[in-house]
């Protein structure tokens, strides 16, 4: 059986698909999702394999994707760690003067990092890490304020270590 010209025409021209964006562009290429045409420049590989533009498009996870209201209230408990925190870290250090009261940063660190993280449903992300770091910082400012410097160079690793540790659990 052989087939005619006509017929190998028409099967040659069913099978050429021109890219979706770029309709001078002949392609063998779809998108998996929604099966657009797309030629090798309009195409976004991902896992699931070929996908057009819109299809392909990068989507924030939801643990990623922080909203205005939630850096409101992350800033809120922020000052509000700061300041109780910074007083509580003050009277510690009045009382426990020495590595007790530099140690004493490293839990307030990891209290305000928690905090921040759960008064945002858990969410992470960088701005969250700079808020909750900072406000162990502040804490130590309002420390100091009521027991003056009350730390040697070891405290300065102690008082790291408390920021780090509430970058950590926001990052």
């Amino acid at each position: 059986m052989t087939m005619n010209q006509s017929q190998q025409e028409e099967l040659s021209q069913e099978s050429v698909n021109y890219c979706y964006w770029h309709p001078d562009v002949e392609t063998g290429l779809s998108c998996s999702q929604c099966a657009k045409s797309v030629c090798i420049d309009c195409m976004v590989q991902a896992p699931v394999g070929i996908r057009c533009r819109e299809c392909g498009k990068a989507v924030k996870m939801p643990t990623y994707d922080i909203q205005r209201g939630y850096y409101a209230r992350a800033v809120a408990v922020g000052v509000g760690i700061a300041i109780v925190g910074g007083v509580l870290w003050g009277v510690i250090a009045v009382f426990f003067a020495g590595i007790i009261g530099s140690v004493a940063g490293v839990g307030l660190g990891y209290a305000a990092g928690e905090l921040v993280s759960r008064s945002v449903n858990l969410k992470r992300g960088t701005g969250l890490a700079w808020i909750a770091g900072g406000s162990v910082v502040v804490a130590l400012l309002v420390a100091m304020g009521i027991a003056g410097p009350f730390f040697g160079w070891y405290g300065l690793l102690f008082i790291g270590w408390g920021v780090y540790s509430a970058v950590q659990r926001v990052r």
